[in-house]
């Protein structure tokens, strides 16, 4: 049997390296609750615009400030069109990660979309888990587990 092109191309995209490489990053993400829901008939619209601050667990960033904005709509079956953005740091060191709601409780995915100052051309990819609500001196707080891989320049 003759290997067909397609059947080459697949061999060779799976056996060369990663297509993304970088360095390794692990944050979370800790904010007070600032949402809404609004329950429709068969779904929710949800939007979102969350002022806290980030950790760094592990990576070549160091801990600040981050927002993050969003909205869409969740269906009961799972799907959703929920998507926003984050935006890291302060002043001109910026970079800005836009994220899409997981199907079916799967984790978030996310991709860096720009960055300023000491993030020019900053790229990255990875997943985000939202844990539940923790309580600190009875305030509700989200914490989001953030993993992946960023390439910063160096300029």
């Amino acid at each position: 049997m003759k290997p067909s092109v397609f059947n080459i191309a697949l061999v060779g995209f799976l056996t060369s390296g990663p297509a993304f490489a970088g360095e390794r990053i692990e944050i979370n993400n800790i904010y007070p609750l600032n949402q809404e829901y609004f329950q429709l008939s068969d779904s929710v619209y949800f939007m979102q615009d969350n002022r806290g601050y980030f950790e760094v667990v592990e990576g070549p960033l160091e801990e600040g400030p981050v927002r993050c904005v969003g909205g869409g709509f969740g269906a009961q079956n799972g799907e959703n069109s929920i998507q926003g953005v984050c935006v890291f740091g302060e002043g001109e060191d910026t970079f800005t990660m836009r994220w899409k709601a997981g199907e079916q409780g799967k984790a978030n995915d996310w991709s860096i979309v720009g960055g300023t100052g000491k993030f020019d051309g900053m790229t990255g990819q990875g997943i985000a888990t939202t844990g539940a609500e923790i309580m600190y001196k009875a305030m509700p707080l989200r914490q989001s587990h953030i993993t992946g891989t960023v390439n910063i320049p160096k300029n």
